[in-house]
């Protein structure tokens, strides 16, 4: 008999994101950095500059959350906040340069957890998947 867990989407997707989380964040420990600091510097490698709401936005957090996070970044040195200078309401996250190095050390540990969570799949069955996870995302956004 199947539990009701096991064909529960929103328990499957759960458990899998705390244990790719969970994976994940043991290898940026050693970093000092967390899975959302993670994903704001990816968005800043991208495109330097971005104001705290585009962050927040690509990010799916809240100003407040987002703020947080941009804050832990600021005191350990790998972002700065400037205001915009064509609207000073705005205020813009850049790197550092100990925020740019780290460009070439911590992408290889998020492809090392990506190829553990995806082992024993296809390339096909893995480009399904995310297909299926962006699908997901854009219909509750």
């Amino acid at each position: 008999m199947v539990s009701a867990l096991e064909t529960s989407l929103g328990w499957l997707l759960s458990s899998a994101a705390r244990l790719v989380q969970r994976r994940f964040s043991s290898k940026l420990a050693s970093y000092g950095i967390t899975p959302p600091q993670w994903g704001v510097l990816v968005s800043l490698w991208e495109e330097d500059g971005l104001s705290l709401s585009k962050l927040a936005e690509r990010s799916f957090f809240d100003g407040p959350t987002m703020t947080g996070i941009v804050d832990r970044l600021e005191h350990a040195g790998l972002v700065e906040r400037r205001r915009d200078s064509r609207d000073r309401r705005v205020i813009n996250v850049y790197l550092t340069e100990k925020g740019r190095q780290l460009r070439a050390v911590l992408p290889p540990l998020a492809e090392e957890t990506n190829r553990e969570a995806v082992a024993g799949l296809s390339p096909v069955e893995v480009e399904q998947f995310l297909r299926v996870l962006r699908h997901i995302i854009r219909n509750l956004s």
